[in-house]
């Protein structure tokens, strides 16, 4: 059986979705969590920490974190990871003008353009870098807008 740990959930709030109407109901209020779920939270809080390093030492005002199993490695869960940024106008423009003749290597460049650090994997091995397109939606991505008539 596993360790528990005990976890202040004021705290957690905003994380695990609880509506914020009810901090003041639970503030100081502790719970016992799995080991597992304490590894969980703990992990995310280094993340989250490393995040706002990146943000900082770029001037970004987000990173985005891109993680590929490396199912080559002994470990269970065994991920590598690469920190990336939204592109420029100048970046996605020359993504789109590459991508129309050729849609991956469109990517490619966006992808290389847009890396900050980590696993260069993730550029340069084909397995690594085909499992990371389909995520790469969420940097191109644009707000929502609107235009009005009257």
């Amino acid at each position: 059986m596993s360790k528990n740990t005990y976890i202040q959930i004021g705290n957690y709030i905003n994380k695990l979705g609880i509506m914020s109407d009810l901090k003041s109901d639970i503030e100081g209020v502790e719970v016992e969590i799995s080991a597992e779920d304490a590894k969980f939270i703990e992990e995310q809080e280094l993340l989250e920490a490393e995040a706002e390093k990146i943000k900082k030492r770029y001037k970004i005002k987000k990173a985005f974190l891109l993680e590929v199993e490396d199912e080559d490695l002994e470990e269970k869960d065994a991920w590598i990871k690469a920190w990336i940024r939204k592109p420029t106008l100048k970046e996605f423009s020359a993504f789109s003008k590459i991508a129309q003749n050729d849609n991956i290597g469109g990517l490619k460049v966006l992808l290389t353009n847009v890396f900050l650090e980590g696993d260069k994997r993730i550029l340069d091995d084909d397995d690594f870098f085909l499992s990371v397109l389909p995520q790469l939606e969420a940097i191109v991505s644009v707000q929502a807008s609107r235009i009005k008539k009257f």
